[in-house]
């Protein structure tokens, strides 16, 4: 009997220890996002009107450090820009497929549940479509008029906070300012709030 209990205290000692060990290594995490905000283009010309951002995808990290990260999203990104000029709109919508490479800064030490962050990086945009609508006419296809890579830099602050083992709640605040020219003299830009699970590999 005494050796038995001693063999199931042994077996929950190596589980938990090994339970601990796992999630201490766990330095890889995934999961799905969304995001929602403001997105407009520089020299647009007439005056910026409020165009909503829509993007979702997935995010990556990697962080086998005490306070920094290296990460990626893959997001299907909803942008372009909504102008007035001589009492007309014109609505322009362009998709991509972005691609934001992540630098992170963790505040806090790596077991506190709650942990701000800031991020920087450089961003990828594949334009898939891009359409465009002027008040009073009808909409137009317009993809072959604009550029079909977009590269800019991308900067957020944000938090993670820790859900479960190996669970993670991701939020960031985001602005991208375009470096490429998407038409002549004119410059991707947006603003967002985007909203994320983590899971722990």
């Amino acid at each position: 009997m005494k050796k038995s209990i001693a063999i199931i205290v042994s077996l929950l000692f190596v589980n938990n220890s090994f339970s601990q060990e796992t999630e201490r290594t766990s330095i890889f995490s995934i999961g799905p996002a969304v995001g929602f905000g403001h997105t407009g283009i520089r020299n647009m010309g007439g005056t910026d009107q409020f165009k909503e951002h829509w993007e979702a995808g997935v995010i990556m990290n990697y962080s086998q450090w005490e306070h920094f990260g290296l990460g990626a999203d893959i997001l299907f990104s909803t942008e372009g820009g909504r102008a007035e000029n001589d009492n007309r709109e014109t609505d322009l919508t362009m998709q991509y497929i972005r691609v934001p490479v992540k630098f992170t800064y963790f505040f806090r030490d790596m077991d506190e549940a709650f942990r701000p962050k800031i991020t920087v990086g450089p961003s990828m945009g594949f334009l898939t479509e891009a359409h465009q609508h002027i008040e009073g006419e009808e909409t137009t296809t317009v993809t072959s008029s604009f550029e079909k890579f977009d590269f800019g830099l991308h900067a957020g602050i944000g938090f993670n906070y820790k859900l479960g083992t190996n669970l993670w709640l991701n939020t960031d605040i985001g602005y991208y300012n375009g470096l490429t020219q998407v038409y002549p003299n004119r410059f991707n830009r947006n603003l967002a709030l985007k909203v994320g699970l983590a899971f722990g590999l």
